[in-house]
């Protein structure tokens, strides 16, 4: 396997790799791209991963315990069961365009701004998690949960199957599209004719 041997990589793509259940732990990743790459359940314990690109790869299961992502963009990768939570907060800035996330968790997370665009999340927990200006636009979220989260200026334009309940969560000037907003009232005690 290509990371046994060196500690630090650079400028470096990754093609197709499969490298189930590896350590990548301390290893530093910068300006790097993973291609197709399957690294299920791969242990990436304080490693560090700057400006790096993940297109169309198998992330589930990673042990993401005090990762640095910094810059990264996830696109139509793959994740299942990743505690985001567990990454290192002071270097954490990522983006995710078009990939599959379930029952991931990213509670207590300050994601300000953060881009999910395009992308599927199921049974996922967001709660008590800053996304203020994050952009979910067509998202679908079906089952995941928002509780104390803080959605101000969120944009929810075309997401779907969301279940946010106005009571626990901050909206303020979040943007949503008709009619999915409508599922915003099923919060209240309240008889809606149609």
């Amino acid at each position: 396997m290509p990371f046994k041997t060196q500690a630090s990589f650079e400028h470096q793509t990754f093609e197709r790799l499969v490298s189930k259940q590896q350590s990548l732990v301390h290893k530093v990743f910068s300006h790097c791209a993973f291609e197709g790459c399957d690294l299920t359940e791969a242990n990436f314990t304080s490693a560090k991963f700057i400006e790096c690109h993940f297109r169309r790869c198998n992330l589930s299961l990673v042990n993401l315990t005090g990762c640095r992502l910094q810059e990264i963009l996830f696109e139509e990768c793959k994740f299942v069961g990743v505690n985001f939570g567990k990454c290192d907060p002071m270097f954490l800035n990522i983006r995710f365009k078009s990939c599959l996330l379930t029952t991931c968790n990213f509670s207590d997370m300050l994601l300000k701004e953060t881009l999910f665009g395009g992308c599927v999340i199921r049974e996922t927990f967001f709660n008590s998690c800053n996304l203020s200006g994050a952009d979910f636009r067509g998202v679908d979220l079906q089952g995941s949960t928002f509780h104390h989260a803080d959605l101000s200026k969120a944009n929810f334009q075309g997401a779907i199957n969301y279940a946010i309940n106005p009571l626990v969560n901050t909206l303020k000037k979040a943007k949503f599209s008709s009619p999915e907003v409508l599922a915003l009232l099923q919060f209240f005690d309240i008889t809606i004719d149609s």
